[in-house]
């Protein structure tokens, strides 16, 4: 759940170098500032159960710079990307009285 104390609405992040430079990132620094998330997808994938290790300081979210570069290298090992091929492999269709070739 998302609180006022996690995500500074009317506040603009810092551009990401400047929030990796830190020890430890706010809720919005990570995923709004880091991983260009959305609240609504950061709060369904911090409820999976291989997400991100956050910790509490009063009743804000943070996460180690080192938890989160490991998290993300987890997800791209776990789920690389493949580009799509749309090309199906040519078939040789049956010609009878009603093809049209």
């Amino acid at each position: 759940m998302t609180t006022a104390n996690d995500t500074n609405e009317g506040e603009a992040l810092a551009p990401a170098s400047e929030i990796l430079a830190k020890p430890a990132m706010s809720w919005a620094e990570f995923w709004q500032g880091v991983l260009g998330l959305p609240a609504s997808t950061a709060e369904l994938i911090a409820r999976e159960p291989d997400a991100p290790h956050f910790f509490l300081i009063g009743r804000r979210r943070y996460i180690r710079k080192t938890d989160a570069l490991d998290w993300i290298d987890q997800k791209a090992r776990s789920a690389p990307y493949f580009p799509r091929r749309n090309r199906k492999p040519e078939t040789k269709r049956p010609r009878g009285p009603y093809s049209l070739a």
